[in-house]
């Protein structure tokens, strides 16, 4: 007795294939409709396309790597900072741009560096532009032709500047000050010397920028200063007149304020600020006053803080609690009328009295503060009224002085600004800072930039996977066969009955279905169960099998299957239509003299036609002679006749039948079964196709119940870890 031992893919056919759909369509929801699975068995199929185009590519890259001129950079580095050292520390601190526009002012240095007007000058101070070997070292053709508007000189004279221009490099590193300026250049010393070139002339063209800049500010400033001092002269004779006209005395140099800054402009004017700020004074003392008083006239004497917290009364008070602790004690013991009661009630009384004259007096001092305020602020009210008057009065005269005064001010102001700014540039005329230097002077190279043997390599690689991908996505577009169970369903849409996996080494299906502990077996078993469970009543009585095109296994699949329901104690009745290439007589090993083409045409009857098989419940009519028209046969009546007879006789009627795509045999035969199933090859028909058979097929009143997809090789598709089938058999140890 053997121990059945599978793998865990036991049940990779049947009842598992919408298992392996239901995981499918969860992952594609979780993964954006991507079906990874999919994407590496297509990768998978095409590996050895994949391989020779990324190699393709490769090579390629090498080539073009080796016919490449090579091409060397030469590279400067200078710094550039937004303000230059200070000399003799009266310098501009705004020469550039503000600190937050820093990137501005670098950008901005950029765009000078990469200038026509400089890359002229470098030009001009090299000698290219009449030099022809520049161009030829550059690998350009000297010999330039005139074009347009331009003469051959200045045609000339453009590719030189353009030249320079496509090749010169100007960076500058994130957070970094030193730029570097690089060229490139078949010749290395000529790469250094253009290099360098740029990086001096550049710092040059910066002197002589702030050179011309200073001189026109000191013209500038000039004409400006004789203006302001003309204007200050002036100002100051008006203010000076006119003050001595309306006889106005102007104390604001003397009189200052706590603040430091400057006072009243006149005596009558001081004196009003300083009665002014007194009267603030007393106006917050007399409103602070009057809320006091407003709060201890509205409460009871002895709620007031101020009698609470008065050290007398609450010395009284603690004296006045102990005489009350005695007095209750001598009413415990004594009456009222007693004289020593009447001496502590006495006591009593007396305190009672004091501590009410004290808290009486408390609030009339409350009381004699807020009059004194109220009286205070009044005679300050009657002062400043007074005051304001002859303010107003002197008021109308000092405000021309005022403007005259302001007037001067400004005048002089101005004056002193230019003055120190005009005595600054003069100083700073024979000095000039520079914000611009050198920090590394540009060496001849040794290796080229250009061709980049990793880069060009790395492109390649990436090139050729980019282009490997769009081969095997056009590919799997092109080429849209049916490979996987899951793919029946989601293109074809059909049901899955079973899948039959792939035999390698040349072994026949039919040969490996006749033994139950093969794969073939246990794969057409779990068909077997599906078709028992394909509807309510069970298995159908009768079932066509047929497939797209010849070749597909359709008659291996019918024969399979009948073994496998003869296993299980059914009575299978198995008809061979395949009227033009029949072949179920060679898989039972018959004599096809006789057959259904005999049946059909009446010259034999059923017990003639039907002969019994090797296995147990399995009979078989087989094609018999090839008829010469067979789509007629099986149109007339008398075939569906057959099929009812031979319902009633079997538990089921399995009917291998042509292929659908070529003849319309089958398409007669599924109008007349319960069902049809179709055999699909895997990775040899299109969905297109598959759906068109099927279409015509239900055109013509038949019914199909699922498919069953034959000699599908996990590997080859793609999908080895994804399915599994691999049954062991080992013999038990009892």
């Amino acid at each position: 007795m053997g121990n059945f031992m599978s793998s865990a893919g036991q049940n990779f056919i049947g009842a598992d294939s919408p298992r392996m759909i239901e995981r499918g369509d969860d992952d594609r929801s979780l993964l954006g409709d991507i079906d990874f699975g999919a994407v590496w068995a297509a990768i998978y199929r095409s590996r050895y396309w994949i391989g020779g185009i990324v190699i393709g590519a490769l090579v390629l890259g090498v080539l073009v790597t080796l016919l490449t001129t090579p091409v060397y950079r030469a590279k400067a580095t200078v710094q550039i900072d937004q303000e230059a050292a200070k000399i003799l520390g009266t310098e501009d601190t705004n020469m550039t741009a503000a600190i937050q526009d820093s990137d501005r002012f670098l950008q901005t240095q950029l765009d000078v560096i990469r200038s026509r007007s400089l890359t002229i000058t470098i030009a001009e101070d090299l000698g290219f532009f009449d030099d022809p070997d520049f161009l030829v070292a550059m690998g350009y053709d000297p010999e330039v032709e005139a074009y347009g508007a331009l003469t051959a000189e200045q045609a000339k004279r453009e590719q030189v500047i353009q030249t320079l221009s496509e090749n010169l490099g100007v960076a500058l590193p994130v957070d970094s000050r030193v730029a570097s300026i690089t060229f490139d250049s078949p010749d290395p010393e000529l790469a250094a010397q253009i290099a360098n070139s740029y990086a001096e002339n550049y710092i040059r063209s910066n002197l002589q920028r702030k050179f011309d800049t200073s001189a026109y500010a000191r013209e500038f400033l000039k004409g400006q200063l004789d203006e302001a001092a003309a204007r200050l002269a002036e100002s100051e004779r008006q203010a000076l007149e006119y003050a001595r006209n309306t006889r106005v005395i102007d104390a604001s140099n003397a009189a200052q304020s706590e603040t430091g800054r400057s006072g009243p402009s006149s005596l009558v004017t001081a004196t009003l600020v300083q009665l002014n700020e007194a009267y603030a004074v007393a106006l917050a003392r007399r409103i602070e006053a009057e809320q006091k008083w407003n709060e201890t006239r509205s409460q009871p004497v002895m709620a007031l803080p101020e009698v609470l917290n008065n050290l007398a009364i609450q010395r009284l008070l603690e004296e006045r609690a102990k005489l009350q602790a005695s007095y209750e004690e001598q009413l415990q013991r004594r009456r009222q009328d007693h004289p020593v009661v009447k001496q502590a009630k006495a006591s009593i009384d007396e305190i009672d009295r004091q501590i009410s004259n004290i808290a009486v007096g408390i609030r009339q001092t409350v009381n004699s503060n807020y009059r004194a305020a109220v009286k205070q602020e009044q005679a300050l009210e009657a002062q400043i009224a007074q005051l304001k008057t002859d303010t107003l009065d002197e008021q109308g005269k000092s405000v021309q002085l005022g403007i005259l005064q302001r007037q001067t001010n400004n005048n002089r102001e101005l004056y002193d600004l230019l003055l120190q700014r005009f005595n600054e540039l003069n100083a700073e005329a024979g000095v000039q800072a520079n914000n611009v230097a050198i920090v590394d002077r540009a060496d001849i190279p040794d290796k080229p930039v250009v061709p980049n043997i990793p880069l060009n390599l790395a492109l390649s690689l990436v090139g050729g996977i980019a282009f490997a991908g769009a081969f095997v996505f056009g590919r799997e577009q092109f080429f849209d066969t049916v490979r996987t169970a899951d793919d029946l369903t989601r293109k074809v849409g059909v049901a899955v009955l079973g899948v039959v996996p792939f035999v390698k080494g040349g072994v026949d299906v039919a040969e490996e279905a006749k033994d139950n502990k093969t794969t073939i077996s246990e794969a057409f078993s779990s068909i077997r169960s599906s078709l028992m469970l394909s509807s309510s009543n069970g298995l159908p009585n009768s079932l066509m099998f047929t497939s797209a095109q010849q070749g597909e296994g359709k008659s291996s699949a019918c024969f399979a299957t009948a073994l496998a329901l003869g296993r299980v104690g059914k009575t299978v009745l198995l008809m061979d239509l395949d009227l033009r290439r029949p072949r179920q007589h060679h898989l039972f090993n018959l004599d096809n003299a006789c057959g259904m083409s005999n049946l059909l045409t009446h010259n034999a009857t059923a017990d003639e036609v039907i002969q019994k098989t090797e296995f147990e419940g399995i009979s078989v009519i087989p094609s018999g002679g090839i008829a010469p028209n067979p789509t007629e046969l099986l149109a007339g009546q008398t075939f569906r006749e057959i099929v009812r007879k031979f319902e009633g006789l079997y538990d089921v009627v399995l009917i291998d039948s042509p292929p659908l795509l070529a003849l319309a045999d089958a398409v007669e035969i599924g109008s007349a079964t319960d069902g049809s199933i179709f055999v699909i090859e895997s990775a040899r028909t299109s969905s297109s196709a598959l759906r068109s058979a099927m279409e015509r097929l239900r055109h013509g009143g038949g019914s199909i119940l699922g498919a069953v997809l034959t000699k599908f090789d996990p590997k080859e598709a793609g999908y080895s870890y994804y399915y599994a089938y691999d049954y062991q058999y080992k013999a038990g140890d009892n």
